[in-house]
């Protein structure tokens, strides 16, 4: 009876043994997945993934934001591959992604400063543009989105004044003309010239040719008409800049079918 009983326990004790070792086995697998280590192919893998990864940020040609360039370097860094052409190569792509930072903010000041200045030209708008033209160059700035205090500030005073400009009478014709005529004499008197050409430039824009006729009256008694030798449109423009005066106001003008003034009589003030 003793020998069969010694036989039972050598068997519990045997199994009792194969299943502490299956449990052990089993145990091991999960600690190694828990610290995520990897195999020689997988760490060889993970290694010439993030050298392309590394290597498109340091060239620029990684097409994602920098801030995700920031976190797939830590990414690749948290992974500790220890491996020296990695280490050196995200050494490289932080410096790349540092440069990358200074370079936009350059940029993004440069973007401010041209658009402040954009800005009070249109404030002073010497140029003489239309609302409409100062509508589209003022929505070209606010497309920008450049989120600069003074900027926006530069923007509203702007967008106030062309939706003054739009809310306004339009003056007719004769007035606008004989305004521009004194406008150029003013500029040039104050030794501005660039500013009377550009005066010029726009009036000229009323007309259907830089050469359209001017005729000057001279002298006027009933049906009794005298003029002044005939000038051009163009000439006569230049004229009130080299006199620096405006001495003649609008008389008649006959315009073509487009609108454009195509012949323009003028009378001694």
């Amino acid at each position: 009876m003793t020998q069969p009983m010694n036989k039972l326990k050598t068997i519990r004790w045997s199994s009792v043994i194969v299943m502490i070792a299956i449990i052990a086995m089993g145990l091991g697998t999960e600690s190694c997945k828990s610290t995520g280590k990897m195999s020689k192919k997988e760490r060889k893998a993970q290694i010439e993934i993030a050298k392309k990864q590394l290597a498109s940020i340091i060239d620029g040609t990684s097409t994602l934001s920098l801030a995700d360039q920031e976190k797939q370097v830590n990414d690749i860094i948290n992974k500790k591959l220890n491996d020296p052409t990695v280490n050196d190569l995200i050494i490289q792509a932080q410096q790349a992604i540092k440069k990358a930072y200074a370079n936009n903010e350059k940029l993004h000041a440069q973007k401010v400063d041209a658009a402040k200045a954009a800005l009070l030209d249109m404030l002073l708008n010497n140029e003489g543009k239309s609302a409409s033209e100062l509508q589209k160059q003022l929505d070209v700035i606010k497309s920008q989105n450049l989120g600069d205090s003074e900027v926006n500030d530069l923007i509203y005073k702007v967008q106030n004044k062309i939706d003054g400009m739009r809310n306004k009478p339009a003056l007719p014709v004769k007035t606008q003309l004989e305004n521009a005529f004194q406008g150029i004499a003013d500029a040039a008197k104050a030794g501005n010239p660039t500013e009377a050409d550009n005066l010029i430039k726009n009036t000229l824009q009323y007309f259907s040719d830089p050469d359209a006729p001017v005729l000057i009256i001279i002298y006027r008694q009933g049906n009794t008409v005298d003029y002044d030798k005939p000038t051009t449109i163009q000439r006569y423009l230049n004229f009130c800049k080299d006199q620096k005066k405006s001495a003649n106001a609008v008389d008649a003008i006959q315009q073509d079918a487009s609108g454009k003034i195509k012949e323009l009589d003028l009378i001694k003030k």
